[in-house]
């Protein structure tokens, strides 16, 4: 045999409804006579959720602070030490833009800017460094794009 339904949850004693709750269809909450609605949310309430086919107001990134500092990361791997660093390149000078479009406060993303072009200038630093070490090293020997380097552990 099937135990019977609970009550439903407005009719719990000693549960109030919150002011933002509505009561379920066909129910009324104990103290209101029979077919009238309960009183609605005092005005000027906030509603929990977006009314129905409303997104909420999304916040807009810079995508050149993003794309500055995903190609100054991509900039920082070894494969791009020598002779061009295009992504750390384009990496400055996508977060130089995208500084720029920050600055006003109408996108957000200023610190991806920032650091965008701090790593951007690591790696451009880093592969010129490496460019002129292999250029004007003893140990190494350039013929054309091709380069033989021998380090000796002594």
């Amino acid at each position: 045999m099937s135990s019977p339904l609970p009550p439903p949850p407005n009719d719990r004693p000693g549960h109030q409804p919150q002011p933002h709750q509505q009561p379920v269809q066909g129910w009324t909450q104990p103290g209101t006579p029979f077919g009238q609605q309960p009183p609605s949310a005092p005005y000027g309430t906030m509603p929990i959720m977006a009314p129905y086919g409303q997104q909420p107001p999304a916040s807009k990134t810079s995508g050149m602070a993003v794309a500055g500092f995903v190609l100054a990361l991509v900039g920082l791997l070894p494969c791009f030490w020598f002779w061009f660093q295009i992504p750390g390149l384009l990496g400055l000078i996508f977060s130089i833009v995208g500084l720029k479009a920050t600055s006003a406060q109408a996108k957000k993303g200023r610190g991806l800017a920032i650091a965008g072009t701090v790593v951007s200038s690591i790696a451009i630093a880093i592969a010129v460094l490496f460019t002129l070490y292999v250029y004007t090293s003893d140990d190494c020997v350039t013929n054309g794009l091709e380069v033989n380097c021998q380090f000796d552990s002594n």
